[in-house]
């Protein structure tokens, strides 16, 4: 009797199991028509997103649809799926000689990386400094983030003095997050090298 049980019960919650996911897939990912004329941009580029987790075979689609109607950032989601992100790295490159802030901050990530590129330190620190002097970005998070970045970079190329520069910005925001803790130890660590 007690294994008739258990075994009812295994089976019911195997199915309600089944059910809720099949709704979660269902909320995660709508059956949305890609031919609509209504859909906004920012519902094409979401299904761009999701697509990468929930439906792999529509992303390309979803993405170049995103993509035509305006949101370079697809071509991100499509170099993630197909390993090749030149198509992306070439956009940017065109919107970076347009001095656009967003497409030399991402470039500079890549850069940093060595995704989609050979990673250049030299040109990640070249990239996120030509930020900064244009940044009217009102988030001291992302300034204190490329800052911190910057004090990475300048690390491993040992240019002692900008880490200095970098952490002490990260330091004096003040945050805690940790990230203060993190520059501290930066800063320490260059001070140090220098005195050697």
């Amino acid at each position: 009797m007690v294994k008739r049980i258990f075994i009812a019960l295994f089976v019911l919650s195997t199915i309600t199991a089944q059910v809720q996911a099949k709704s979660l897939s269902k909320t995660l990912w709508p059956e949305l028509d890609i031919n609509n004329p209504d859909l906004s941009k920012s519902t094409v580029m979401l299904q761009c997103q999701k697509s990468l987790m929930y439906a792999p075979r529509q992303l390309e689609k979803w993405c170049e649809k995103a993509y035509d109607m305006g949101e370079y950032e697809a071509l991100l989601f499509i170099g993630h799926h197909t390993g090749d992100g030149s198509r992306y790295v070439n956009e940017l490159k065109r919107r970076v000689l347009k001095n656009e802030n967003l497409a030399i901050r991402r470039l500079a990530w890549l850069y940093d990386g060595g995704l989609f590129v050979e990673e250049d330190l030299k040109e990640a620190a070249r990239l996120y400094e030509l930020f900064l002097t244009q940044a009217e970005e009102p988030y001291p998070i992302l300034l204190r983030s490329i800052h911190y970045d910057l004090a990475k970079i300048y690390t491993k190329l040992e240019d002692w003095p900008n880490v200095i520069i970098n952490a002490q910005y990260v330091i004096d925001q003040k945050l805690d997050d940790g990230s203060d803790t993190l520059a501290k130890t930066l800063k320490e660590n260059a001070v140090a090298a220098m005195n050697n």
